[in-house]
């Protein structure tokens, strides 16, 4: 049962669809997925059901709409959580305990289930009620203050990585749970903090500050291990080139590709330290060289040399671009309202074969094919239901 919503915990459930679970989607008309309308729509056609980010999150799901402020609503989630391996949400703490669907009621019903909360801040202390979406947790956590440039404002990561970290220890943890179960019996309680699932992308930062070493200064593209390290414009409107020099082997190749044995031959260059006590010069040297040639031709001579380089891609080079980088890594899929999506599929080949992407399903799609048939509700009980708004 999937009581999660936006993305970072819809992508989670997601996952396990692809990978073969039965996901129902619990929703409700008096609390909207926000990604149901949020977001790229086709051109042409508006509706709950055509949002791109939702077919994306939510696709290989089942849509059962209950109000969930009706006691007949709470009651069919209770009857379908005996029939459930998993419930996953990401409301505030406690939400389904106050509607007496926590993991300690739904415990006395199936003592084997297994109920994973995701949750800002986690679902003890101080900061458990906050409320956030993925920028937010990214200023939070810290990887907004070490973005940009010195002696300037912090600039932030641009997209939601928080979201998108999330899905995997949903995921991961949820796998690990249904292995302890089958080996034990026992059901898991599993709490995830999207705000510590964000810590870890501070990497070996958060290691050298926890082992007392000085927080590193912001530093732009630049590198405390590696000079020249940077971007650097190419030919074309906004093209760019990435380019990292690990070694002084590297420095080295890197003037014979651009033709500068002056700046090879100076000794102070010929360390670390040297070149980034040279760093304006050299990077205004790389610019001069790469502002001569589109960003492609620039890599493919620096990588023939040993140099590490890369065009910066935009995002419609992943499909139109000169490496298919994506390796087809998105499908077409049909929407019942006449639209045809273009759904991500799982970065991962199965015997040389990805696993097939799904469209997300409709409003209230299988609503009744769930409750006939899982729950051997009649035709009375669905029209009873319906009038009493139960069913929305």
């Amino acid at each position: 049962l999937d009581f999660t919503w936006a993305i970072a915990g819809s992508l989670g459930t997601r996952l396990l669809a692809d990978l073969g679970a039965d996901v129902l989607k619990i929703e409700s008309e008096s609390r909207i997925d926000p990604i149901r309308y949020r977001g790229v729509q086709p051109p042409d056609h508006f509706s709950i059901n055509t949002n791109g980010t939702f077919n994306d999150c939510s696709g290989g799901k089942k849509s059962v709409t209950l109000n969930l402020k009706t006691e007949e609503g709470i009651e069919a989630v209770r009857e379908l959580a005996q029939h459930a391996d998993l419930v996953t949400s990401n409301y505030t703490p406690y939400r389904l305990d106050r509607w007496g669907i926590g993991y300690d009621d739904l415990r006395q019903l199936k003592p084997d289930i297994i109920v994973c909360n995701v949750a800002v801040m986690g679902i003890e202390g101080p900061r458990a009620e906050w409320r956030s979406y993925g920028n937010g947790i990214v200023a939070m956590c810290g990887l907004a203050h070490r973005s940009g440039f010195p002696g300037k404002a912090p600039i932030g990561l641009g997209t939601l990585h928080t979201d998108f970290t999330v899905p995997y220890y949903l995921s991961t943890s949820v796998m690990a749970a249904l292995d302890h179960r089958e080996r034990t019996g026992e059901g898991r309680y599993l709490e995830i903090a999207q705000y510590e699932t964000a810590v870890q992308l501070l990497d070996t930062e958060l290691i050298e500050a926890l082992n007392g070493a000085a927080e590193r200064p912001r530093m732009g593209n630049r590198s405390l291990f590696m000079s020249p390290h940077g971007v650097f414009p190419a030919a074309g409107e906004e093209r760019w080139v990435a380019i990292a020099c690990r070694d002084d082997a590297d420095w080295r190749n890197l003037c014979r590709v651009m033709g500068r044995a002056d700046l090879a031959a100076r000794p102070e260059l010929d360390s670390l330290a040297g070149r980034q006590a040279n760093e304006d010069e050299l990077e205004a040297a790389i610019s001069d060289w790469t502002r001569t040639q589109d960003d492609w031709t620039s890599y493919r001579l620096l990588i023939n040399a040993g140099v590490p380089a890369s065009p910066v891609e935009r995002l419609e080079d992943f499909f139109d671009g000169q490496d298919r980088a994506m390796r087809d890594n998105y499908n077409p899929a049909e929407s019942p309202e006449g639209c045809t999506f273009q759904i991500q599929q799982e970065p991962v080949l199965w015997d040389g074969e990805r696993l097939p992407a799904v469209r997300a399903p409709i409003w209230s799609e299988h609503t009744e094919e769930v409750l006939k048939g899982l729950l051997g509700y009649s035709d009375d009980d669905m029209t009873r239901l319906a009038a009493a708004g139960t069913l929305g």
